[in-house]
């Protein structure tokens, strides 16, 4: 019994001192918790205090912000105070002043909410924090390859860029149209790439206003009104020749050879041959796509206005958009007597000149060699 009544008490014993160490444990998890919380809240407590004028540090949330075309600093406070950039807007345009009178430039900035106000000023005077849509447009595309591209860059409808449109051939001057266009901006928009500013100019109208303009810083570059004259042309009948060129050869040593070949053409009364000037005119009257084959009964049909096989004279419009070289091609033709060029080489884009029917009928020959040398690829039919 005595063993029993040992054994109970070691028991209690233990059970005492386990409870014991919980508790102290507890205790002290309890304690350094409520330090803790204390040390959190005191830390917090600091923080506010240390801004309560003014952000500190190098923010938190990514936001954006959209400063309108006219906004002065005051107008950027407001907007950032709404977004939580800033804590004090009179701050803010201290600092902002120090960059100038007003923001350099409109258009949508990645910015933080709670920054300090010398950083966000500082943020909003780097163009590496501005958002920038750059708009590509690759030479010798047609407007109706324009149009895909605008709407998938700039967000906008077909019906968006029917009205531009058409608002260009009620009234060209929206867009500062070359004179020499008419209505018809085909070929007198610049291919290049443009940077526009979301979600501000972002719009049909604006893309086709730096086209046209940047046509017209290109046309007054090159002279071309005054070099058409020389070679007795109009301004709108070299853009068409050179977007004859940018439509048929890719080498630059052959754009001013086939400039001269058309304007061979042209004076000796012979209808200009050119596919890319029939395939144009076929998608504009009927809308038939332009990689269609063309069939031997159309190329013998001269009711067709578009049918440059038979009938003489330039297309009366543009049939794409051309690249500075093509202009520059178009009135800087080389000298030669040639009448007629085929690219025999459809991979390398090579193209072969001849002054006569029999020097043609070669080259046609050498074309159809290689394309039956490579399968038949698209083009050769």
């Amino acid at each position: 019994m005595a063993d029993q009544n040992r054994n109970g008490w070691i028991g209690s014993e233990a059970s005492r001192r386990a409870k014991s160490a919980v508790a102290v444990a507890i205790s002290f998890i309890v304690l350094v918790s409520g330090l803790g919380f204390a040390s959190y809240k005191g830390y917090s407590v600091y923080m506010d205090w240390r801004q309560q004028d003014d952000y500190i540090g190098n923010g938190d949330q990514p936001v954006q912000i959209v400063i309108q075309n006219g906004d002065g600093w005051a107008n950027v406070a407001d907007l950032l105070m709404a977004q939580d950039v800033i804590k004090d807007p009179s701050l803010f345009e201290t600092e902002a002043l120090k960059n100038g009178p007003g923001p350099s430039s409109y258009g949508t900035w990645n910015l933080k909410t709670h920054l300090p106000a010398a950083t966000a000023a500082a943020m909003l005077n780097d163009p590496k924090n501005k958002v920038i849509l750059r708009l590509t447009i690759k030479e010798g595309l047609r407007m109706d390859q324009i149009e895909p591209i605008l709407m998938d860059s700039l967000q906008v409808t077909q019906d968006q860029i029917n009205q531009a449109l058409a608002a260009v051939q009620n009234d060209p001057s929206v867009i500062g149209l070359n004179p020499a266009a008419g209505n018809n901006p085909e070929g007198f928009l610049f291919p290049d790439t443009y940077l526009m500013s979301p979600p501000i100019d972002t719009t049909v109208t604006n893309a086709l206003t730096l086209m046209a303009k940047e046509f017209n810083n290109v046309s007054t570059e090159l002279n071309l009104d005054g070099k058409a004259q020389d070679l007795g042309l109009t301004t709108q009948q070299v853009v068409v020749i050179a977007s004859i060129i940018e439509s048929e050869v890719n080498n630059a040593d052959d754009r001013p050879k086939v400039a001269r070949a058309i304007l061979n053409r042209l004076k000796a009364g012979m209808p200009l041959g050119v596919e890319s000037a029939f395939r144009y005119g076929r998608l504009m009257a009927d809308g038939t796509p332009y990689d269609d084959p063309i069939t031997a009964a159309s190329q013998q049909d001269a009711s067709l206005p578009y049918n440059y096989y038979i009938n003489t004279g330039l297309p009366a419009v543009p049939i794409s958009n051309p690249s500075k070289e093509a202009l520059q091609a178009a009135v800087n033709p080389a000298d030669g007597d040639w009448l007629y060029w085929v690219t025999v080489n459809l991979k390398t884009g090579e193209t072969q000149f001849a002054s006569d029917e029999a020097g043609y009928q070669a080259l046609e020959d050498q074309l159809k060699q290689w394309c039956s040398d490579n399968g038949e690829p698209t083009g050769c039919s």
